[in-house]
C-alpha cells in the first residue's frame, strides 16, 4: 500500500481494500512502462470502487474522476464501443474490467497483455488495510464483516470520517439488519415490476388493446403468416406525467416476446455534442435492429421539439437531431423487427415529420386510472399482502393519483414497515396516502362559476356539452390536478373555419367572462402558463392569424402552436397586437352570451355546487327553461 495517498479525495476503506486485490493480483505490472490488462471482476456491484483503484495504480497523482486510461466494458454496447477500447489500448497503461471472462471478445482478448480474475480481499488484507489507512486493530470477525458486506453499505457507514469502531458498530448493525423479515418473503420492491405482462395491467385503455394487437401480429410474423407491412411500426403514447409509458414499454416488450431497447433524447444528447449524440442514437436504432423483433422505446420525445416557426440560437442543432432521428426511423435498409413506441407529455409539440405514416402514425393516449385500474396497481406493488376489499379501500381515498404516485406510496409504505422491524400493514399504506382536503364553499363556488361559464358559452355555440364538474376536494401534496371541467363531445367532420376557431376561443375565454359577471373578476387560475384559459386562447388567435390564414395576413408561418411568444413577435411584431384585439372581442362575445343568460347561469351554479356534477342535458333544459319562461313573461306582459 505504499503507493497509495491515504490523503486521496474520494477515497475510503472500500477503495483501499480494492487497491490491495487489484496490486496483490497484478503486483507485477507495477513497474512495467506500457500494459493492457484485463480484470474480470465477479463481484461487479463494487466496479466503481475498483475503477478508482485502479487509476490509483496506475497513477497516483492523477484525478481518478478522469478515467482516461481504466474503462468498465459493456457487452450489451455495438462494435464501435470495442473499437473506442481498441484506441485506448494506445496509451501507455490501460486497465480494463469486464463482468466474466465470457464477455470479453476475441479479438480485445488477444490485444490484451494479460487477463487477471481478481480476488476480494482475504481477511489478512483486510485487517492490514485497517491498519495502515485507519490506525485501528480489528478482529478476524470484523474483518470478515467488511470483507462480505454491501461496499455501498459501508461507505455510508464511513460518512463524516466516523472513527473506525463506530464504523464497525454500524457495518454489523446494517449486517444484522439485512436478514430476511416475513415481509422480506413478498420480494424485493425492485423486483415488484420484474416480468410484468401487459395482460396483468389495468388503466391502460386503448394503448393496451393496440399493444396485444401487437404482440399477436408479431407472433403471425415470426410464423410468416404476415408480412412485416402488415405490423404497426410504431406508436406514440401521451398522457399525464406519472401515467406509467415507461412501464407499459416493458410490459409490451415482454407480452411481445421482444427485446427492449430504452433510448431518450436526453441520453443520447448526454453522451457530448452533435456528432456525439447522433451515433448515440445509431447505436441504440442498431442494438434493436441487431436484437430484433424489439420494442424501441424513446422517452420524452417532444424534447426534439419542431423544425418550423422558431429562430432560436438551437434551431440548426434542432435540424439536424430531428433529420437523424427521420434518416434512423425510416433507413435505407430498413427497420424489419422493430417498433417503435415513443412517449411523450405534450404530443402538440412534436415535429410533424415524426409523426406521418410509416414512423409514428398512431397517436394512443394513457388517461389516468380509474378506480379498478388503481385497485390493480395497488396490487400489483403492494403483491399478496393485502386482500381485495382493503386494496378498494386504498383505491378509493386516492383518486387522481397517477400510477406513480401510487408506487412511490406503496414504497413510502415498504419503509415504514422496514423502519418498524415487521411486515407492511394496512396502516401503513393509509399513512402514506394523501388525505383529501374539503375545498372551502367559497371557492368551490368560484371553480363552479368558471365551469359553468364555459358550459353555457359552449351549448350557444352550438358545442356537444356532455357533463360539468367540479371536485369537492384536492391533494395537497399531489400536482397538476383538475379541480374541475367541462366536457364536450367531439365533432370530427365539422369544417374548421374561422368561425370555428373564434367559437373555441370564446368557449375558452367563458370561464373567466362568467368570473368577471358574477364574481366581479377573474383570478389567475383563468390565466398563466401552458394549459390555462388564457394561454390556449392566445395560442389559438395566433394559429388563426399567422398559420391558417384566417387574420389580416395570408402568409403562414407553418406549426407554430408551441413556438416561443417572443420569436413569433420577431418574425410579426404586429401579430401581439392583432391577437389581442381577436381575444377582446371574444370575451365581449361571451360575456354577451352569458349575460342573455345570467338567471340561467346562477340557477346551474348553485345546482353544480349542490351536486358537483351536471349533465350535458340538464344545462341544455336549464336554459331552455329560462326561453320559455322569458317567451310566457312576453305574452302575459
Amino acid at each position: 500500500m505504499k503507493n497509495v495517498r491515504r490523503d486521496r479525495q474520494g477515497f475510503s476503506l472500500p477503495e483501499y481494500l480494492a487497491y490491495a486485490s487489484i496490486t496483490k493480483a497484478i503486483r507485477p505490472y507495477r513497474r512495467v512502462p506500457h500494459f493492457a490488462v484485463g480484470i474480470v471482476l465477479e463481484n461487479w456491484e463494487r466496479k466503481t470502487s475498483y475503477v478508482k483503484a485502479a487509476v490509483m495504480f496506475i497513477e497516483n497523482r492523477t484525478d481518478y474522476r478522469f478515467q482516461e486510461f481504466v474503462k468498465i466494458f459493456d457487452e450489451k454496447r455495438s462494435d464501435d464501443h470495442i473499437e473506442a477500447l481498441m484506441d485506448m489500448l494506445q496509451h501507455k497503461r490501460t486497465i480494463v474490467f469486464f463482468r466474466s471472462d465470457d464477455a470479453i471478445p476475441p479479438d480485445l482478448r488477444h490485444a490484451l497483455d494479460i487477463v487477471v480474475k481478481v480476488e476480494p480481499p482475504d481477511v489478512r488484507q483486510a485487517r492490514g488495510v485497517v491498519q495502515w489507512a485507519y490506525g485501528s486493530a480489528v478482529t478476524e470477525k470484523q474483518a470478515e464483516a467488511l470483507i462480505t458486506c454491501d461496499w455501498r453499505r459501508l461507505k455510508l457507514a464511513m460518512t463524516w470520517g466516523r472513527p473506525m469502531p463506530r464504523v464497525l458498530t454500524i457495518v454489523e448493525r446494517m449486517m444484522s439488519s439485512s436478514v430476511p423479515t416475513p415481509h422480506a418473503a413478498q420480494g424485493k420492491p425492485e423486483d415488484a415490476l420484474a416480468g410484468i405482462r401487459l395482460e396483468d395491467m389495468e388503466g391502460y385503455g386503448d394503448a393496451k388493446v393496440w399493444g396485444l394487437d401487437l404482440a399477436r401480429d408479431l407472433n403471425d410474423w415470426r410464423g410468416g403468416t404476415i408480412s412485416w407491412d402488415e405490423v404497426d411500426r410504431g406508436v406514440l403514447l401521451s398522457g399525464p406525467p406519472g401515467t406509467g409509458k415507461t412501464i407499459f414499454a416493458r410490459a409490451l416488450a415482454a407480452s411481445c416476446k421482444a427485446e427492449l431497447v430504452v433510448a431518450s433524447y436526453a441520453k443520447w444528447q448526454g453522451k457530448g455534442h452533435l456528432g456525439d449524440f447522433l451515433k448515440a442514437m445509431q447505436r441504440s436504432f442498431s442494438e434493436a435492429k441487431k436484437n430484433a423483433p424489439s420494442i424501441l422505446f424513446i422517452d420524452e420525445i417532444d424534447a426534439f421539439g419542431s423544425r418550423g416557426g422558431t429562430t432560436s440560437s438551437n434551431e440548426s442543432y434542432d435540424m439536424k437531431a430531428i433529420t437523424g432521428l427521420l434518416e434512423e426511423m425510416d433507413g435505407l435498409e430498413g427497420r424489419e423487427g422493430v417498433v417503435i413506441v415513443a412517449a411523450t407529455n405534450h404530443p402538440d409539440k412534436i415535429d410533424s415529420a415524426i409523426l406521418r405514416s410509416g414512423r409514428l402514425d398512431r397517436h394512443v393516449k394513457i388517461p389516468l386510472p380509474d378506480a379498478r385500474a388503481r385497485t390493480a396497481i395497488f396490487r400489483m406493488h403492494l403483491r399478496d399482502g393485502f386482500d381485495d376489499t382493503e386494496l378498494k379501500s386504498f383505491a378509493e381515498a386516492c383518486g387522481g393519483a397517477s400510477g406513480a404516485d401510487i408506487q412511490r406510496i406503496a414504497r413510502d409504505a415498504r419503509r415504514r414497515a422496514r423502519r418498524h422491524r415487521r411486515p407492511i400493514c394496512a396502516a401503513d399504506v393509509l399513512h402514506h396516502i394523501p388525505v383529501p382536503v374539503l375545498i372551502p364553499p367559497e371557492t368551490l363556488r368560484v371553480n363552479a362559476v368558471h365551469e359553468i361559464g364555459h358550459a353555457v358559452v359552449g351549448i350557444a355555440l352550438g358545442m356537444d356539452l356532455v357533463r360539468v364538474e367540479i371536485s369537492p376536494t384536492i391533494l395537497l401534496t399531489m400536482s397538476d390536478q383538475s379541480v374541475g371541467k367541462a366536457t364536450f363531445g367531439r365533432q370530427p367532420w365539422a369544417r374548421r373555419t374561422k368561425e370555428h376557431y373564434l367559437d373555441a376561443i370564446a368557449m375558452g375565454l367563458a370561464g373567466m367572462a362568467a368570473e368577471q359577471m358574477l364574481l366581479g373578476c377573474h383570478d389567475d387560475g383563468a390565466a398563466g402558463g401552458r394549459g390555462s384559459d388564457l394561454y390556449d386562447a392566445t395560442r389559438r388567435a395566433i394559429l388563426l392569424e399567422r398559420t391558417y390564414g384566417m387574420g389580416d395576413g395570408l402568409a403562414s408561418l407553418g406549426e407554430i402552436w408551441d413556438a416561443p411568444m417572443v420569436d413569433i413577435s420577431r418574425m410579426d411584431p404586429s401579430v401581439l397586437a392583432r391577437v389581442d384585439k381577436i381575444l377582446k372581442q371574444q370575451l365581449e362575445r361571451a360575456t354577451t352570451i352569458l349575460e342573455r343568460h345570467r338567471q340561467a347561469c346562477e340557477r346551474l351554479v348553485d345546482g353544480l355546487v349542490a351536486g358537483f356534477e351536471l349533465s350535458g342535458e340538464e344545462v341544455l333544459n336549464t336554459l331552455k327553461g329560462e326561453t320559455e319562461a322569458a317567451r310566457r313573461s312576453l305574452r302575459s306582459g
